[in-house]
């Protein structure tokens, strides 16, 4: 590694300054890592997602973004080379991938796949070739001294990754005319085929922005510690004075013939200590600057355990007679800390999505819930319906209506049957998924297949725009008077 072919700046900086750094690298080759992210993911994620839309199932995605350590990969071999002058075309990272992706990769695929410290701990396996316990070592010096904060910018970037396909989620959804009349909870909670195809390209639309960025920060945050640990601007610039001061020498050489015909004399200052001169000039001894998160208003006291618990999460400083960071047991409880406090969050989220999209109510005390309002939408409380069904119905058919007609008619069976047979739904549960959860409940009824009738035709008309004909709704008002009536004679 030549440092004096280094594009950026080599100097000591803060953690946060490092992570700049390294976005301004992902800026300034934007175009080659995401030409080498989508031919190193654009196949895998299309066969996956083929997959997952034919099975109906996330698990083939949750595979892709279980193997982003080896996504990731080729993005960091570009940026290692590039930094030092040496671009690789796509070919040559390709053909390389054998020889840098197998070094620690099956621990990032397995026990270490949830280390917040990845994109930092990526570059001693695969730009140092480390091994083992070479590894290990290598990872507790590094880890030493001023933290990197590669944690934080694992949780920065996943959170960013999060807003950003949530963003393009909601730009399609305001982007799509008011004819289609789609429902923000079927676009948002359906798991049709169609959804799951939208939010996986949004998704994979953002990993091509977030993820380059993210090797690019934790590169940047590796560089900086090892600048740090040894000195490379301190070489750097020692380099620099000796090539001056080879230049000056020869200068000297031939000019000391014209300016001094006697015998040189030797310098009787020895170079090393010159040396130590220049170094101990502001130029090369910079003052250090330490940032420290304080509780407000509280002691310095150890025993506070929210303080000691935000240190031991963020601060990551293990002690000289600490083993390796992300070895067990100290990186797995860690780990595990993590993921604990990353669910319950999300627990919490939801819990507070569901009683806002439940109107605010909650579950009685032996868990009977509040009668079912909207299904997928649909306003299905009895004094939202009209008083006399079968005209409304005949009404919307004469004037073409059919969505409007079956509209009325979901909703009435929809209130009828609801309360008869109870179970959990709310504004975001679909038509399908009511039905399925009927069915599952309380077993095969004969109203559940005139049910399931019904919403396939809903569905054919509202949301495939494929109506079906008006003898179709009166045959199906027909059949549900009679299973009414019926119903009601045998009570």
């Amino acid at each position: 590694m030549e440092l004096e072919k280094a594009n950026a700046r080599l100097a000591p900086r803060g953690p946060w300054q490092a992570v700049d750094l390294g976005t301004r690298l992902y800026r300034h080759w934007a175009g080659p890592v995401t030409l080498i992210w989508l031919a190193m993911t654009a196949l895998p994620f299309a066969a996956l997602l083929g997959v997952s839309v034919q099975t109906e199932s996330l698990w083939p995605i949750l595979l892709f973004w279980w193997l982003k350590p080896l996504w990731e990969r080729p993005v960091l071999a570009f940026y290692s080379h590039a930094l030092f002058n040496e671009t690789l075309a796509m070919g040559a990272i390709f053909r390389r991938l054998p020889s840098y992706a197998r070094n620690g990769l099956i621990g990032q695929l397995t026990w270490r796949r949830l280390s917040p410290w990845r994109s930092f701990n990526n570059n001693v396996w695969q730009l140092e070739g480390a091994r083992g316990d070479q590894a290990n070592q290598r990872m507790r010096v590094l880890a030493s001294g001023q933290p990197n904060r590669a944690a934080m910018l694992t949780l920065i970037v996943l959170h960013l990754e999060q807003f950003m396909t949530l963003g393009l989620l909601a730009l399609l959804y305001m982007l799509i005319p008011w004819q289609f009349d789609l429902e923000l909870s079927s676009w948002f909670f359906e798991q049709g085929s169609l959804q799951i195809v939208i939010s996986c390209l949004c998704w994979y639309l953002v990993m091509v922005v977030t993820e380059p960025l993210y090797v690019a920060c934790g590169f940047a945050l590796y560089l900086n510690k090892r600048t740090w640990l040894e000195g490379w601007d301190l070489q750097l610039g020692l380099t620099r004075i000796g090539r001056r001061r080879g230049m000056l020498a020869i200068a000297l050489l031939l000019l000391l013939p014209v300016l001094n015909p006697q015998p040189a004399r030797a310098d009787d200052q020895p170079a090393r200590q010159q040396a130590i001169e220049v170094l101990a000039g502001k130029d090369f001894m910079p003052m250090e600057e330490a940032h420290e998160r304080r509780w407000k208003d509280q002691s310095d006291s150890e025993s506070d355990w929210m303080r000691a618990l935000w240190k031991w999460l963020m601060e990551h400083k293990p002690e000289e007679k600490n083993h390796d960071p992300m070895s067990l047991p100290d990186g797995l409880i860690r780990t595990l800390a993590w993921l604990l406090f990353i669910a319950v969050a999300l627990w919490l989220i939801i819990r507070i999505l569901r009683y806002l999209d439940q109107g605010g109510t909650t579950a009685g005390r032996k868990g009977e819930s509040a009668p079912p309002t909207h299904v997928a939408g649909l306003d299905i409380r009895q004094q939202s319906l009209p008083d006399n069904l079968t005209a409304a119905i005949n009404q919307a058919l004469q004037a073409n209506d059919i969505r409007t007609a079956l509209s009325l008619l979901l909703r009435a069976v929809l209130a009828d049957l609801l309360p008869r047979y109870p179970v959990r739904v709310h504004r975001g549960t679909t038509e399908q998924q009511c039905l399925r959860a009927l069915r599952q409940q309380h077993g095969e009824q004969p109203l559940f297949a005139y049910l399931a009738r019904l919403v396939d035709a809903w569905v054919r008309t509202a949301w495939a725009h494929r109506p079906v004909e008006a003898s179709q709704v009166r045959e199906l008002l027909d059949h549900w008077q009679q299973l009414h009536r019926g119903e009601h004679a045998h009570a």
